[in-house]
């Protein structure tokens, strides 16, 4: 009796490719992107990166809280944003007084809205784009994974070299989203710059390149696309953001 055929590659049972472990992914997302984001297309799993990133969060702000003055850096935001000269000099310091104490409040509850809110509508806006421009099948769910996973890849990076930089320059008063200058505001003084020249400038950001980047290559894989084809998806929503911020700047 002879022995059956051994079958073919084309008729053996492909087995499913593994979605990849949480550190794996992580990884990946600094040296491997494309690869990283085959996998949490495949697999959108996001909940232990979206924890992980709301606690890196949450701990630079008590980090942050612990260490500033809040009435110093309240007075300082007053007075870079001109609104100082509008309050009576007999109410500046009551008012100063009143939003130090009420800025830890609002820390610790607008983080985690701040968060939930951003990563949401990113998601959203990303997926609108990627699925009417791009003719792509993104799901929300998909596109809430990419998101949350490069917005949790740049912070574990940017997150400890804020603080760092404000530990070395012993100045927890200035403002975290400024405290490292990787962008144009290097090259300009804040004090004489115009406003909307300053968010221009602070806008140009290596950070916010590297952003946009990951989530391109995220959005190609899920839209089955080039980098470079879909690079376009996030890079014009990103310079309407700075437009309305630089325009903003100039109204106010």
């Amino acid at each position: 009796m002879s022995d059956s055929p051994a079958p073919s590659p084309a008729s053996a049972a492909v087995a499913p490719e593994k979605p990849g472990g949480f550190f794996q992914n992580l990884i990946d997302l600094y040296f491997a992107p494309r690869e990283a984001f085959a996998r949490i297309v495949r697999s959108p799993r996001f909940l232990v990166a979206l924890v992980v990133y709301a606690v890196l969060v949450l701990g630079f702000t008590g980090i942050w809280l612990h260490k500033m003055d809040a009435a110093q850096f309240m007075k300082a935001q007053i007075e870079e944003s001109g609104r100082a000269d509008r309050i009576p000099a007999d109410q500046r310091e009551a008012i100063i007084e009143q939003q130090a104490k009420m800025m830890p409040i609002l820390a610790w509850v607008f983080g985690p809205v701040g968060i939930a809110v951003t990563l949401l509508v990113t998601a959203g806006v990303l997926m609108f784009v990627y699925r009417f421009f791009y003719s792509s099948e993104v799901g929300f769910r998909q596109s809430f994974a990419i998101v949350t996973w490069t917005f949790f890849a740049v912070g574990l990076v940017t997150t400890p070299v804020t603080l760092a930089v404000m530990g070395l320059k012993g100045d927890w008063n200035i403002n975290p989203q400024e405290a490292v200058q990787a962008n144009l505001g290097l090259v300009l003084d804040k004090s004489s710059a115009s406003k909307p020249l300053w968010a221009l400038g602070t806008s140009i950001d290596v950070f916010s390149f590297w952003l946009v980047f990951l989530l391109a290559v995220g959005f190609a894989v899920a839209s089955k696309k080039k980098t470079a084809s879909a690079l376009w998806g996030v890079v014009i929503p990103w310079i309407l953001i700075v437009l309305v911020k630089v325009g903003w700047s100039a109204l106010f």
